[in-house]
């Protein structure tokens, strides 16, 4: 007697326990979709590309995993933490000989309850050519026009891989626009130089 009532009663709050979960996480998760507003554009991939890799290039789209040993490369020598996934980048060569000239990362990160769109280059010496912002939700372009820049940053531009690691530190107090930019530029530089060195 007692087990099926048992049953009865677990036939009937199931069904409600898992509405009532559902109902819970629902609105809470779409009360954030579109909170950020349309993504704005300040700036195309491929005009960022231009400006980031040399003229007169073969430019590849590559698509790999970043090795064990690459993973290991970034910890140690600059302190990144880079996952082991795959990853696309951008590989300038020379047409003629096939050395490397240069490459770029576009990349698209969490930011707030929107997304950042970026894009970063180094050449062959492992400095960086040119940093973008490419686009961002419109409710925190306000972060960005007034601390970091929008389209082209020139602050990066010509820093090597210690001096990016080392603005990146300094600007780890800074607001979280700044900071979190500063911290993205970084990995994808280092995460290319992972790549090519």
């Amino acid at each position: 007697m007692n087990l099926s009532r048992n049953r009865a009663l677990s036939y009937l709050f199931a069904p409600l326990l898992a509405l009532s979960l559902g109902l819970g996480v629902s609105p809470s998760a779409e009360a954030h979709k579109g909170h950020a507003g349309p993504m704005v554009h300040f700036m195309k991939s491929k005009a960022a590309l231009k400006q980031m890799l040399p003229a007169g290039v073969r430019i590849t789209k590559r698509k790999q995993p970043l090795s064990d040993d690459a993973v290991e490369w970034a910890e140690t020598k600059y302190g990144v933490d880079l996952d082991s996934k795959i990853y696309s980048y951008y590989l300038a060569t020379d047409k003629a000989d096939k050395s490397f000239k240069g490459a770029a990362y576009v990349n698209q990160m969490h930011y707030r309850h929107g997304d950042l769109k970026f894009a970063v280059g180094i050449d062959a010496n492992q400095r960086v050519t040119q940093v973008a912002i490419l686009g961002i939700n419109e409710k925190y372009v306000v972060d960005f026009e007034g601390n970091v820049g929008t389209g082209l940053i020139a602050d990066y531009a010509g820093l090597s891989l210690d001096e990016l690691v080392a603005k990146a530190k300094a600007l780890a107090s800074s607001d979280k626009a700044t900071r979190e930019f500063a911290a993205a530029v970084r990995d994808a530089a280092v995460l290319l130089a992972a790549f090519t060195r």
